[in-house]
């Protein structure tokens, strides 16, 4: 490490040093015959000797800098048009998001009065279904009088926010739900029939190429 030190700080020093600095020294100075044989290296390595915490410092940065370099010229992650079905097929397929996140993957929802108190003390999961709420609230949808509706969830997960819509508007309510990734559709049917909600159903569809017909939902 020393050596290597010493060689940065010695490039470091040719790129700083003032043109003065390589000038000759007038001939009583030097101590002998040497220094006029090594000249300009001499002097350079002279200069890091005398300056160990420069020479390491520098050194450092030289690294520093080096290991920058490496990881901003290292080619980015390439993507395609199957890449996101594919990260959220792996994830539903390892239980990932259902194992930490339960069946709906956002964060719920806290009033006033929760935050004050301190979010982290109402359940987790319930916050998710209150935010449900929240949503049907915001969009005027009402569970009695949508009772027949018919409602599209647009990215849909593996279906925890369709299959609590298909039991809160009742059975004469539908409920489809989109996703990218047909593990997440294979889960959600499961999860629907496990709970006898036979008017949530899934398919594979992508958001911004739907090929539902025109009116085909209220919601």
């Amino acid at each position: 490490m020393r050596t290597f030190a010493s060689a940065a700080a010695a490039g470091s020093f040719l790129l700083a040093a003032p043109s003065s600095a390589f000038t000759t020294q007038p001939r009583q100075q030097q101590s002998s015959s040497t220094a006029l044989s090594m000249g300009l290296k001499t002097q350079i390595v002279s200069k890091v000797v005398q300056n160990p915490i420069t020479a390491a410092v520098a050194g450092t940065a030289l690294v520093g800098t080096a290991a920058i370099k490496v990881v901003l010229d290292r080619p980015s992650r390439t993507y395609n048009e199957n890449s996101v079905a594919e990260e959220y097929d792996a994830w539903t397929q390892d239980g990932i998001l259902e194992y930490y996140w339960g069946e709906h993957i956002h964060l719920g929802y806290y009033d006033e009065e929760e935050m004050k108190n301190g979010y982290k003390k109402k359940d987790f999961i319930q916050a998710k279904y209150d935010f449900i709420d929240e949503m049907m609230t915001f969009g005027g949808i009402d569970a009695e009088a949508d009772k027949g509706a018919k409602v599209l969830d647009v990215g849909c997960g593996f279906g925890g926010t369709s299959r609590y819509l298909a039991d809160k508007l009742g059975p004469k309510a539908d409920v489809t739900g989109i996703t990218l990734s047909p593990n997440q559709v294979k889960r959600g049917t499961e999860l629907a029939e496990e709970r006898g909600l036979s008017n949530a159903k899934f398919m594979v569809m992508n958001a911004l190429e739907m090929d539902f017909p025109d009116n085909s939902f209220d919601i």
